[in-house]
């Protein structure tokens, strides 16, 4: 069974709920708080991921070669 994040829009406040995807979309999950079935889906991001971001080059290159590591 799926895992949502939810906030209860009644008592603001944030739940890590297991339910059924039917219990989620027709509101039949109850606030562990208050009892209210007014909870909305929380959205959250994770680390972003960059792919072929180039590195600036090294500064000294012409004193210390094409392998160097930034000092």
């Amino acid at each position: 069974m799926p895992h949502y994040d939810l906030r209860c829009t009644k008592c603001d406040t944030e739940h890590y709920i297991s339910a059924s995807i039917k219990e989620k979309t027709e509101k039949l999950i109850p606030c562990p708080d208050c009892g209210s079935n007014e909870l909305e889906t929380v959205y959250k991001t994770g680390p972003a991921v960059l792919k072929n971001v180039k590195q600036p080059g090294c500064p000294n290159r012409g004193v210390c070669g094409s392998g160097c590591h930034m000092h």
